[in-house]
């Protein structure tokens, strides 16, 4: 059935705008059986050609794609995608609908970049511009080519289980190997040239236990040995002594089979070299050279870049600025000078313990005090607003027995109900401004004066852990230490602060001083 031309097209009204029109072409074959049954690249673009001359259509760019395509990772659909959207045309000629898309995904994209559509053979055009019913036959050809795709990856896995089941490898043959078709016309397995015999040697090198991966990859490299022209590198020499195929057997989808390839190492080689690898794998635990008790808590004043730790002459450790930025100004900072100054600041933080007492003995008493006349301005508030909600309720029945107007009860109800929520309000903020009590708050300063304390006899591990609580930030620029703790640490900071400096003033009374008095 001859092609529809684009003047008998629906939904194009202008139909001398043929002339003025721009396309590109793409062509696709997904299989060798696909070019048998007369979908080859030549006939779909001899076809997309004519066509594009009957509709004097100007073809700007042909793409083509002659691999599988299940999914939209296309090099040829990819690179049309790319031309489009940089360019002005918005039409593409195609064969039919399942050359075009292998799955919803190519669909949606299209379809946002507003292009239209010629299907030849199918004698159909799909735009911006065309009507529901069409769109719809559209999307249930998208669909039917989705699922013909799915299809054709059920039956490829299929097949490639029952090869792996007759002992053929299903798959690229790895290194050591290459394809060939076998008498059957299947594709099998046999030895590759000269990189067989290093594979053999590769397995029998490590069964001895004198080697590491890496040790024996340096020898390869050493010797000039190589693999399909490629270099012996520790992760390649890794992946080939796990790989079971080169005993004869291979793993296939979760499952192992025996092989009718040629094995190129015995079975109780590769079990020895597994039983080495795993081993090493169990033994080889990456142990820090030293436990770094600052590192990543301080940043250089200068750059901004985070101080390091690094050990000298197996004892002394060192901080320094990363130069992640440029070569900084900063020398280095021997690890005893970082934690004088991290003492000296939890030093400030430590309430002594005259003032822990005062606190508990004198503030304690005030606190309850307060306590109990916040919770008497909420009964009281709350009272309030039961009594006005009394009134509301006994005017209501006064309206309904007629005794006032309902325009009356709905302006004092209002008001009624405004001076209810002045009562929540006040209500709530009571309670978001009520304190911790104070016992609680004077045990946790307690505990942290005592981690402060014991600071420098703590682990690294702790002295970081307690270091990460407490500090914000912190900076380290010439030589000194600038810090800015985290807001309750930096509040008692202060008040220890003015505590000692009154009780330097005048003897006895930075314990009496208001700053202690907990808001």
């Amino acid at each position: 059935m001859p092609a529809r031309t684009l003047t008998a097209m629906p939904g194009y009204k202008d139909r001398t705008a043929v002339r003025a029109i721009q396309a590109v072409l793409y062509a696709r074959v997904s299989s060798k059986d696909q070019e048998k049954e007369g979908f080859s690249i030549p006939a779909q673009q001899r076809l997309l050609r004519e066509y594009a001359i009957t509709e004097h259509i100007t073809v700007l760019e042909e793409f083509v794609d002659v691999e599988t395509a299940s999914h939209s990772g296309r090099s040829g659909f990819a690179t049309m995608l790319r031309y489009l959207s940089k360019h002005a045309c918005r039409t593409i000629l195609v064969e039919k609908t399942d050359r075009l898309y292998r799955n919803l995904k190519d669909w949606s994209t299209l379809d946002e970049l507003g292009v239209t559509i010629h299907f030849v053979k199918e004698n159909a055009l799909i735009g911006p511009n065309s009507g529901s019913s069409e769109q719809l036959m559209h999307g249930i050809k998208v669909l039917m080519a989705r699922n013909h795709s799915l299809n054709l990856s059920e039956e490829t896995k299929k097949g490639m289980l029952e090869k792996a089941r007759s002992g053929i490898y299903p798959s690229c043959a790895p290194v050591g190997y290459r394809n060939v078709d076998g008498p059957n016309g299947k594709r099998i397995l046999v030895p590759e040239g000269d990189a067989a015999p290093v594979i053999t040697e590769l397995f029998e090198h490590f069964r001895t236990g004198r080697y590491s991966v890496k040790s024996l990859a340096d020898q390869c490299r050493q010797e000039g040995r190589t693999l399909r022209g490629q270099r012996i590198y520790p992760s390649l020499l890794h992946q080939i002594l796990r790989k079971r195929l080169y005993t004869g057997d291979f793993d296939w989808d979760g499952s192992t089979y025996h092989g009718t390839h040629e094995p190129l190492v015995t079975s109780d080689c590769w079990q020895r070299v597994q039983e080495l690898l795993d081993a090493r794998a169990e033994n080889k635990t990456r142990k820090t050279k030293h436990d770094f008790a600052y590192q990543g808590l301080i940043h250089c004043g200068h750059c901004g870049c985070l101080f390091v730790g690094e050990l000298k002459k197996g004892k002394y450790v060192y901080y320094h600025c990363t130069g992640n930025r440029g070569k900084c100004s900063e020398p280095y900072t021997r690890q005893e000078i970082v934690a004088r100054e991290f003492g000296s600041l939890l030093k400030e933080i430590v309430i002594p313990q005259n003032i822990l007492e005062w606190l508990a003995g004198t503030v304690l008493s005030s606190d309850r005090t307060e306590q109990a006349a916040r919770a008497q301005t909420i009964k009281r508030l709350q009272g309030d607003y039961e009594r006005i909600n009394t009134r509301i309720e006994t005017m209501y029945l006064d309206k309904l027995d007629g005794r006032i107007t309902g325009e009356f009860h709905d302006q004092r109800s209002a008001a009624w109900r405004d001076e209810q929520n002045a009562l929540l309000r006040r209500i709530q903020d009571i309670q978001k401004a009520t304190p911790a009590p104070v016992d609680e708050a004077i045990n946790l300063m307690e505990l942290t004066s005592r981690a402060c304390e014991l600071f420098t006899h703590q682990p690294a591990a702790e002295q970081r852990r307690l270091l990460q609580v407490v500090v914000e930030k912190s900076t380290w620029q010439d030589g000194r230490m600038r810090t800015t703790l985290f807001e309750p640490f930096e509040i008692l900071r202060h008040s220890n602060q003015e505590s000692s400096r009154k009780e330097r003033e005048i003897a006895g009374s930075g314990k009496d001083s208001e700053i202690w008095l907990l808001r």
